[in-house]
């Protein structure tokens, strides 16, 4: 295994870690916070993704990351006002 590949993996390890500090910024009642949160976990899940894509080589997982950032701002705004206490 190359330092490349153990880079990646650290960080993809990296990420999951800051996906659950995410939620846990997300669970918040605020609004600011649970919209940073949310914005938070999206493009980590975008950047692990592509991740996935770069070390496994499976194709699809680019394409996903790719439709995650193109709508994420939609669904971050409508989770942190649900999670602020809204009705959707």
């Amino acid at each position: 295994m190359d330092f490349l590949t153990l880079s990646e993996l650290f960080l993809m390890v990296c990420l999951v870690i800051y996906m659950i500090a995410s939620i846990k910024i997300a669970a918040r009642k605020t609004g600011g916070s649970a919209l940073a949160g949310v914005a938070g976990f999206t493009i980590s899940l975008a950047v692990f993704l592509t991740l996935v894509t770069s070390v496994t080589g499976i194709a699809f997982c680019k394409d996903i990351a790719f439709a995650i950032i193109i709508l994420s701002p939609v669904g971050t705004i409508a989770a942190a006002y649900a999670l602020a206490g809204g009705d959707l």
